[in-house]
């Protein structure tokens, strides 16, 4: 017997093989739709999960799928599943809590895809969708008026694109029209209660807001707003 003949693929495994692919993808696409949770950017202020977050819920959606496949009709290879939720959950450094629930979540739908149910799988995120969106508009009631510090390579120039990641924004301090310096601009803006330092310096990033140095919670100007 050659040593590849048991490599070989027949018609019959290639055809299973795009099937799995197919179920694959439509996991992966999915599974970003949900992670990435595009709705946030009409939100104000409201910042779209990081960008590793959504890009490991989607490989687990992925893995979901290819583990189902993989285990077929097996009991034993079920149990490689069993360790699966509790790695995502204590191992890889989950800080909120709603996102180790979408992985469980992406599990499910990355599951439903590797069985074909892709009609149920689309339901799931749907629905899913639905409630984040809900759960998302519901934070924006938490917000409170903040004095945020910016220093820029030239403020004048940052301050039109600060303006369009924060449109509710007002300028209390910024260097004069004709300055070209490095400097600092103060802004008050609603923010929410979890959004930081590091938070608004991201972004700033993802608006392309040049010659960011450095960002500073200074105050609040005023309490909670409803």
């Amino acid at each position: 017997m050659p040593p590849f003949d048991s490599f070989s693929i027949g018609s019959a495994d290639m055809a299973r093989f795009e099937v799995t692919l197919l179920r694959m993808t439509v996991a992966g696409l999915l599974g970003a739709f949900l992670g990435y949770r595009l709705w946030r950017r009409l939100l104000p202020n409201m910042l779209p999960p990081a960008r590793e977050t959504a890009q490991a819920q989607t490989l687990i959606a992925i893995a979901g799928a290819l583990m189902v496949v993989v285990i077929g009709q097996s009991t034993a290879r079920a149990f490689g599943l069993v360790g699966l939720g509790g790695f995502i959950r204590f191992r890889s450094g989950i800080k909120d809590t709603r996102d180790a629930a979408v992985m469980f979540v992406m599990i499910g739908i990355g599951m439903a895809c590797g069985l074909g149910a892709l009609p149920m799988a689309i339901v799931a995120t749907v629905f899913a969708s639905a409630v984040l969106a809900i759960f998302d508009l519901g934070r924006r009631a938490r917000l409170r008026l903040t004095k945020v510090s910016i220093h820029a390579a030239e403020p004048n120039a940052a301050w039109e694109r600060i303006h369009l990641a924060f449109p509710g924004a007002r300028v209390v301090e910024l260097p004069g029209a004709a300055s070209t310096q490095p400097g600092r601009l103060v802004m008050e803006t609603a923010l929410a209660d979890d959004m930081d330092a590091h938070a608004i310096m991201r972004l700033l990033a993802e608006k392309q807001v040049p010659g960011i140095n450095s960002v500073s919670i200074e105050d609040n100007a005023k309490g909670g707003m409803t």
